[in-house]
């Protein structure tokens, strides 16, 4: 079993004792995307990625500053958004990083995929951004490439990515790939709603809990109850597990 997240827009750089940076496997690829990216004017990069003076300044000085035989910090440790403040890998030990390395990917536009180990270096780039790479957008760039390698193994995937990132996996499936979607619903105004802060939340929880508890079986994260979620068979299925948020005392 292996499960994919997204990526977070801010990185940091950072260290773990006893993880020691991995190289990516896609080298290549973020070697012809660097390629391009580092031509791009400050302003530029604001009017392509939809950002602010200030972000896009910080994205020009990444790409010209991008070294690909530096060997960068552990992914997992590398991005802060939401998602990795509740996988909290900061205390995993490096028992926990090699299974996380057999059993979780981290999905990204600039490095393809990528293990927690994998060093990586700070860069600004998202599977949504108009960027043409020969004249084509970023996901028909990277193509069934990601999808085919993630299923090669014959593992079920779980998805525990944004839309955004989904979409590189969700068009290439074929019979046989099975790729099960987690759902974090919670009642808002008498209906069940996928929020966003929430959504992230529980998904950082779900892959520290898949790592913290050994989880290598899908049938085992119906388990999972964190922060009042409890899987709900009958809004699930083969494909999907929907987990939603119970009010205290209520199942």
């Amino acid at each position: 079993m292996i499960a994919i997240i997204s990526p977070a827009k801010n990185m940091v750089q950072a260290q773990a004792d006893g993880v020691y940076p991995s190289r990516p496997q896609y080298r290549a690829q973020t070697a012809r995307l660097h390629q391009i990216l580092k031509e791009y004017t400050p302003w530029q990069l604001e009017t392509l990625m939809n950002i602010n003076p200030q972000l896009a300044f910080s994205a020009f000085a990444a790409y010209q500053a991008f070294d690909p035989d530096l060997p960068g910090s552990p992914a997992l440790l590398a991005y802060r958004g939401l998602q990795y403040q509740n996988i909290a890998a900061l205390d995993f030990t490096p028992d926990d990083f090699a299974f996380a390395d057999r059993h979780l990917r981290i999905v990204s536009a600039f490095y393809g995929l990528l293990r927690p180990s994998d060093g990586i270096l700070p860069y600004r780039l998202e599977l949504q951004c108009k960027l043409r790479v020969d004249g084509e957008s970023l996901y028909s760039f990277w193509g069934d490439r990601l999808c085919r390698d993630l299923f090669a193994p014959g593992e079920t995937v779980i998805n525990l990515a944004s839309g955004e990132y989904s979409r590189a996996f969700l068009p290439h499936l074929r019979e046989g790939d099975r790729m099960i979607t987690c759902d974090f619903l919670v009642p808002k105004r008498d209906r069940l709603r996928m929020l966003p802060t929430a959504a992230k939340t529980a998904r950082g929880q779900m892959a520290r809990y898949l790592v913290k508890n050994r989880i290598d079986d899908p049938e085992a994260l119906k388990q999972f109850c964190w922060g009042g979620y409890r899987f709900l068979p009958r809004l699930s299925s083969p494909s999907k597990f929907t987990f939603v948020q119970c009010p205290e005392g209520e199942d």
